[in-house]
Parts: C-alpha cells; sequence; structure tokens
C-alpha cells in the first residue's frame, strides 16, 4: 500500500499548485462552503472537535471554523497544506491543519465530534476495513462520520457522446486501483493536461462503505443518494435519473 500512497502524495503535489479555493475575502467575511445538507446532517458544531480527511487547500475546514467548531485538516499533499495554512492565515480563522496520510492521522487526533470526507476522498483508500475501524476509534462516544462523496455509479459511468452512456470502469472493482480514469472523473487540476499524474485510485460499491463503518461498530444514520446532472454533462435530461453523489452519517455508541 506505501507505493500508492507515495505516488499519490508525488501525483497531488503537483495537482495541488494548480487548484485554488473561493475568494479569501470570502471566508473571512465568514463564508461557508458546505451544502445545506451537509450543515444539517452534521448538526450544531460550535465548539466541537471536527476533523477532516482529505482536506486539499482548506475551504472546508475553514468552512467548519466560521461555523464554531475547532477544525483539524489532515492530507496528503505538502502543498495542498502549505496552501490552506496560508489562505486560513490570510483569512484570519483559527484552524490547524497537518500533513498526513489520511490513512493514518496524527496520534492525536483522538476523542473526535465529527470526522468528515467529501468529494473525492473515499477513492483513495485501498482497503475500507481497517480505514473504518481507524475512524471508529478516533471518534469520542457520541461522535460521528459524515462521509459525502460521488456514487461509485458516477466514477464508472462515462459520457464518450451526446445522450450515451458508456461503461469506463468496474464498479466491484474494490480494491484494484484504477489508473486509467475517464478524463472528467480525474481530480481539479489534472483534467485537460497531457502531464496529468497517474494516480491510484478505488472504486468501492456503496455497500462495501457502510458494511464496512457497520463492522467497525457504527451505527448507521443516515444514507442518502442522489442525482447531480451536471455530473452527467452531455446525457440531457436522462443525467437525473441517475445516481451522482451518495451520503452517509454513522455514530459511535
Amino acid at each position: 500500500m506505501t507505493g500508492f500512497v507515495e505516488g499519490n502524495r508525488a501525483g497531488w503535489n503537483l495537482i495541488a499548485a494548480r487548484r485554488d479555493g473561493i475568494a479569501v475575502q470570502r471566508l473571512r467575511a465568514g463564508a461557508v462552503t458546505l451544502a445545506d445538507f451537509e450543515v444539517e446532517l452534521a448538526g450544531d458544531v460550535t465548539g466541537r472537535r471536527v476533523v477532516q480527511l482529505a482536506c486539499s487547500y482548506g475551504d472546508e475546514v475553514l468552512s467548519w471554523s466560521n461555523l464554531g467548531a475547532h477544525a483539524v485538516g489532515v492530507d496528503l499533499s505538502d502543498v495542498a497544506i502549505g496552501k490552506a495554512r496560508a489562505r486560513a492565515a490570510e483569512a484570519g480563522i483559527a484552524a490547524d491543519f497537518r500533513r498526513a496520510d489520511m490513512l493514518e492521522p496524527p496520534e492525536d487526533l483522538v476523542e473526535l465530534d465529527l470526522i468528515y470526507l467529501s468529494w473525492g476522498a473515499i477513492c483513495w483508500v485501498p482497503d475500507l476495513v481497517p480505514f473504518a475501524r481507524m475512524i471508529a476509534e478516533r471518534l469520542r462516544k457520541g461522535g460521528a462520520v459524515l462521509l459525502c462523496d460521488h456514487h461509485p455509479a458516477w466514477e464508472v459511468l462515462a459520457v464518450r457522446e451526446p445522450g450515451r452512456l458508456a461503461v469506463a470502469g468496474d464498479y466491484f472493482g474494490r480494491g484494484r486501483p484504477n489508473r486509467e480514469q475517464d478524463d472528467a472523473k480525474k481530480p481539479l487540476g489534472a483534467r485537460g493536461r497531457a502531464d496529468a499524474p497517474e494516480l491510484a485510485m478505488f472504486v468501492w460499491p456503496v455497500s462495501d462503505v457502510v458494511m464496512a463503518l457497520v463492522g467497525a461498530g457504527l451505527r448507521l444514520d443516515a444514507f442518502r443518494e442522489a442525482p447531480e446532472p451536471a455530473l452527467y454533462a452531455g446525457l440531457g435530461d436522462a443525467a437525473g435519473a441517475l445516481p451522482a453523489i451518495y451520503v452517509i452519517k454513522a455514530s459511535k455508541h
């Protein structure tokens, strides 16, 4: 697994240099980049310890801080963490950012109220079972994990010509790294570039994600699937009939 992690770290250091978040002035003014349903599912985070795994350049971490949380972001990329720290300082927002593999967060991040993963996070996990176990161990009793991500069906379907879908991956690929992503599925900063780094991503069926969390002793509190037509650009009205995102909340009791 180490080879996957180090290869992805090198790739993300290249990609992170090409990515930017919202204007820092907006964050300084209290802006929140989280979706309304994310905030609703998380509940009141005032004074709570919130950790985002795979935080990228930190806008969501800073959003949790703006909502009153004691927020920490963890990311594999040195460049992303450097950007996140700079953005926090410029915005004048108190938040902590750590450079670490999200599979092995810093040991002091324990007794957490909320662990948050979003939009292109679970695909970097090569083995769900130990990952879910780690999440359960880091949560306090009553704490929860909130996962909001692209649906694996979207990961393996591609609109190659207007109005037609093609199967571009294996929904049941599980622990086999998918190195040949459709361009639209690549991270922002890597799309449409001949020099895009090769990244090892993993497609996990939703059932595997749910059962890994339940198997780690967490209680499933919420599970939603939803369309997002913009993610199937070129498919027309039919895009609204396909799953594009899913949301899971599971808590420790």
